[in-house]
């Protein structure tokens, strides 16, 4: 089943201008430029996966910022943002950082509901949290 889920992350990464940067057992790190590309890749990774039966329902983050690359991985306080917005999510959710929400120049085709301001491990400020839907 992982190795599925990241060959069909591989697949639709790359259709939106987007890397998969690493695999982490059943998870997967994408990396994208563009917000609306990576927030609209979330949203088909989430519909087009939970059509599939031998997939269970994602949990997906993304956040925006600044990171450094090293070696073909990222690092920095964008990465645990992003990391606690998936711990944070329920099955099915994709949540979305306010910083995200704000650089999604136009987003008619997906629904964004704000969530609120909400402390995570080892994230010095509340991060504003919304989440995204098709």
């Amino acid at each position: 089943m992982a190795v599925a889920f990241q060959t069909a992350a591989s697949h639709l990464a790359a259709d939106y201008d987007c890397d998969v940067v690493k695999s982490l057992g059943d998870a997967v790190m994408i990396h994208g430029a563009d917000a609306l590309r990576v927030v609209a890749l979330a949203l088909e990774l989430a519909r087009d996966l939970a059509a599939e039966n031998w997939c269970p329902p994602l949990r997906m983050g993304v956040h925006s910022g600044t990171a450094v690359r090293r070696n073909g991985d990222w690092y920095g306080a964008t990465i645990n943002v992003a990391a606690r917005l998936v711990d944070a999510a329920s099955a099915g959710e994709v949540l979305i950082s306010v910083a995200t929400r704000d650089l999604l120049a136009s987003h008619d085709a997906m629904t964004i509901a704000d969530l609120g301001s909400r402390s995570f491990k080892n994230v010095g400020e509340p991060v504003g949290v919304c989440a995204a839907a098709a």
